[in-house]
C-alpha cells in the first residue's frame, strides 16, 4: 500500500431505480417520487348528472420517462414491477386526484379509480381513470325577518 496517496474523489451517482440482491428486488421510493415530479401528464374530464347527483369522470395519463437505451425486456419488468408497488400506485393516484381536482368545477368527493400499466417507447405509461361525486353548495330558500 502506498502511504504517500489519499483516497480519490468520486462522482456520487443517483441511486438505482431498482436494487436486485440475489433473489430479492427492492425499489427505490426517491427515484420514483423523481420519476413522478418529471412525468408528462395529460388529463381529460367532465361532469355527468346520474340520478340528482353532478359526478365528475376524468382520465389522467402519465407517461414515466425512462432513458432512451432501456431494453423492451426491463421495461416490461418495471412494469410488471410497478403493477405491484403500492407506492407508485399512490403516487399515480395523488396525481391523478390533483390533476382531476384543477379541472372539476367544485370539490371532489371521494374518489373511485382505476389504473392500469403500459410500457411506452418513452418509458412507462400509467392511465388512471377517475370518478367522483362534486361537493357542491346547495341554495337553502331562506324565509324573510
Amino acid at each position: 500500500m502506498d502511504r504517500g496517496r489519499k483516497p480519490s474523489l468520486a462522482k456520487a451517482r443517483p441511486p438505482a431505480l431498482v436494487e436486485r440482491d440475489g433473489h430479492f428486488i427492492r425499489t427505490t421510493e426517491g427515484r420514483w417520487r423523481e420519476l413522478f415530479a418529471k412525468a408528462d401528464a395529460i388529463s381529460e374530464g367532465a361532469v355527468k348528472d346520474e340520478h340528482g347527483e353532478r359526478v365528475w369522470y376524468g382520465s389522467t395519463s402519465l407517461i414515466l420517462g425512462l432513458p432512451v437505451d432501456t431494453p423492451v425486456e426491463e421495461r416490461a419488468f418495471l412494469k410488471a414491477l410497478a403493477q405491484k408497488d403500492v407506492h407508485v400506485h399512490v403516487h399515480a393516484l395523488r396525481c391523478a386526484h390533483r390533476e382531476a381536482q384543477s379541472r372539476a368545477p367544485a370539490m371532489l368527493g371521494r374518489l373511485v379509480c382505476e389504473v392500469t400499466f403500459h410500457v411506452d417507447r418513452r418509458g412507462l405509461r400509467i392511465d388512471v381513470d377517475v370518478q367522483a361525486p362534486l361537493i357542491e353548495r346547495r341554495s337553502a330558500a331562506r324565509s324573510g325577518p
